[in-house]
């Protein structure tokens, strides 16, 4: 049972907005890269999680939470009838190796080290499940889960699951398995309950101003502006996508909302954003259908 589902960061939304319609400076661009690797390694833990945990455990991903007065982030929880794991995942491709506890590419490159994330994650979690009044377990691993991640000169460690060590891992977990509790689940939502909202995504993006991004109707699967709208759907040209055109709408609309919050939402803003290809009319009837409309006037507009 997935309590919390995994969704990209605001953050990460806004640089992929800003990377369609402008030119990121290299930092911003790396910083998008590596968050897009992170989440591409998420969701295939979460895939491993659906192919080989067959009983009944309850998931919760992506958790900011705080133990008196530390905080620490989670990239996944399950919770058993026994114990509740904390996995630190990582995507990481290619040859590693262990020099002195500390983790480098082949060049000598130092990565900062998940298994001091892990360790501290799993001393405030025991901390934090103790203040709510449980006495569940608690294991931490770091999760190495590309299929071409290799560490040379390492130790064998409990902490740590290798891309060739997934399967076996979870069906160990299965084996052990027994129907869960109310009090199990009950943790789980409170732990929910507990997560915390991290800094405000605004702060983080880079400068930007609304008259020097591009204006145009963008393909959110492949990211090109290359679409064709007619009355009812949109088609992107290069990966022939085609979807609803209320659905390609309401995506920008989003992309608006989430890059201008504090800006009021129009049919006049959206018909400039939209890059004037689809007409103030249905965009309009688009935000009639899924926002509250503010006012009567021809300023009106939608929250």
């Amino acid at each position: 049972m997935i309590l919390k589902h995994r969704e990209k960061s605001k953050l990460h939304l806004g640089l992929l907005a800003l990377d369609k319609r402008m030119e990121l400076q290299d930092t911003d661009r790396n910083y998008l890269l590596n968050l897009e690797k992170g989440f591409e390694g998420e969701e295939l833990f979460d895939a491993y999680v659906k192919k080989y945990l067959i009983k009944e455990v309850i998931v919760l991903n992506d958790l900011l939470l705080t133990s008196r007065t530390s905080t620490f982030q989670v990239d996944s929880i399950l919770i058993t009838s026994d114990t509740l794991y904390i996995y630190e995942i990582k995507n990481y491709k290619g040859n590693y190796q262990m020099n002195a506890g500390q983790l480098t590419t082949l060049t000598g490159q130092e990565i900062n080290s998940p298994l001091n994330q892990v360790s501290r994650a799993k001393t405030l979690m025991k901390q934090l499940i103790k203040d709510l009044g449980y006495g569940l377990s608690v294991e931490a691993l770091v999760i190495f889960v590309h299929p071409t991640f290799h560490l040379y000169q390492a130790k064998p460690s409990e902490s740590v699951v290798y891309p060739n060590q997934i399967e076996k891992h979870f069906k160990d977990i299965n084996h052990r398995l027994t129907p869960l509790s109310k009090e199990q689940r009950y943790l789980a939502q409170k732990l929910v309950k507990e997560n915390r909202e991290s800094v405000p995504y605004e702060k983080q993006l880079p400068d930007f101003e609304y008259e020097n991004l591009k204006k145009t109707v963008y393909c959110m699967t492949c990211g090109e502006s290359q679409v064709t709208v007619t009355r009812k759907k949109s088609c992107c040209v290069p990966c022939q996508n085609k979807q609803a055109l209320d659905k390609t709408i309401l995506e920008h609309v989003e992309e608006f909302k989430l890059l201008f919050p504090k800006e009021k939402l129009t049919a006049r803003c959206l018909y400039d954003w939209c890059g004037k290809q689809i007409s103030p009319r249905r965009l309009r009837n688009v935000c009639r259908k899924h926002y509250k409309k503010v006012g009567t006037t021809s300023n009106s507009y939608y929250e």
